[in-house]
């Protein structure tokens, strides 16, 4: 089903490290460049490092060019081609490897960008590129993609929006404090009007806020966890909370199941109250333990949406020479190929889009001007 709303029309991300605020130095933003792309913060000087990222991400630093470049105006440069693109029409490299490993793998990795492009070259090409990352990824989605590509669109995530999660790790009142991280990971894709904005897959982050383990005189331990935040396919921290629609739809699920693991969770002595409370004799949630939650308030975001034309290279800065060392010929082969399997996946993406109509939830909401804004919710089998 996934496939159907990347054909429709289409992150992290996503390592955790992405859910931090906004890096506002220099120093923080050349840090959170180093993590990315590297996946950790790079030895040497602050121009070495700015060189090697221009090499890691261009294919070569035209020493020339640069000169008399500050500090600030390269950093910004490369944090806008890598991380956070002002151009809604290039999204930036790390969105767009996003879309290509969800695309391909229904699966957004945390690990380093230059790793996770040289394990889609091998994916789609057989072996490992040479060049700069922005060339490469370019000829990945003209391999993927053929005659599209994908472009940001800014839409709003209604508030109370429900949708399904899955626990990261094992949670229990016999091992985890308060304060303990919880993360978790978006278990189906949450689309606006056709655009992707949460694929599942996302990542999510909350804490523990209360723990009591068993007492005395059989006295029950009990656990308290708050679901605050996930991170979207273009990197905006959507807020979240367990509010009454997601509770709500626990007990349905529950129910329909006949409280199975979320219906002892929903539907124990306690219940669900505040954040996430469970009353037993240890608490012990295991890891991949589905729940819902939902968006605490109305989010302007962008997702990402299918548009006609191949894609085109970054236009960064003319400063900055670029090497494509991918020809032509490999990736006219390559495409080809890519255009077969495309073929083969929509038959499949048809006969799954059949089978889980039914599993599909539709929220609707109007804005100020009386049109219509579909929030799609696909639950997957």
């Amino acid at each position: 089903m996934k496939k159907a709303v990347l054909a429709a029309g289409i992150a992290l991300v996503l390592s955790f490290p992405s859910m931090a605020a906004e890096p506002s130095t220099l120093t923080d933003r050349a840090d959170r460049l180093d993590e990315v792309v590297y996946g950790s913060i790079q030895n040497g000087s602050f121009l070495e490092r700015i060189d090697s990222l221009d090499t890691e991400i261009n294919g070569s630093t035209d020493e020339k060019a640069t000169e008399g470049q500050g500090l600030d105006t390269r950093i910004d440069r490369l944090y806008n081609e890598v991380i956070r693109s002002d151009n809604d029409s290039q999204p930036s490299l790390d969105t767009r490897v996003n879309t290509l490993e969800y695309y391909l793998t229904d699966k957004i990795k945390q690990d380093p960008l230059s790793s996770r492009v040289d394990t889609l070259d091998s994916t789609v090409f057989g072996k490992e590129q040479t060049g700069g990352l922005a060339s490469r990824v370019t000829a990945l989605e003209k391999a993927v993609y053929g005659d599209n590509h994908y472009e940001l669109t800014t839409v709003t995530l209604p508030e109370n929006t429900v949708f399904k999660i899955s626990l990261n790790d094992e949670v229990s009142s016999k091992t985890n404090q308060v304060g303990d991280p919880v993360h978790f990971t978006v278990a189906e894709d949450v689309t606006v009007d056709n655009v992707l904005v949460l694929p599942r897959g996302a990542q999510g982050s909350g804490v523990i806020t209360k723990v009591n383990g068993p007492k005395f005189f059989g006295r029950s331990g009990s656990l308290e966890i708050s679901f605050d935040q996930v991170i979207s396919i273009d990197e905006d921290t959507i807020p979240t909370v367990l509010g009454p629609e997601a509770k709500e739809q626990i007990k349905m699920q529950a129910a329909a199941v006949g409280a199975s693991a979320i219906g002892a969770l929903a539907l124990g002595p306690i219940g669900l109250v505040g954040g996430f409370f469970v009353k037993g004799k240890d608490v012990d949630i295991p890891a991949g333990t589905e729940l819902y939650i939902q968006t605490s308030e109305a989010v302007t975001t962008k997702g990402m949406e299918m548009k006609p034309g191949a894609p085109v290279e970054m236009n960064v800065s003319s400063s900055v020479s670029r090497s494509a060392n991918i020809s032509d010929t490999e990736v006219s082969r390559t495409v080809d190929k890519a255009a077969e399997k495309a073929a083969d996946k929509k038959e499949t993406v048809k006969e799954t889009a059949e089978k889980t109509s039914q599993k599909v939830m539709e929220d609707t909401t109007k804005t100020n001007n009386k049109d219509k804004t579909s929030v799609v919710i696909v639950r997957n089998a």
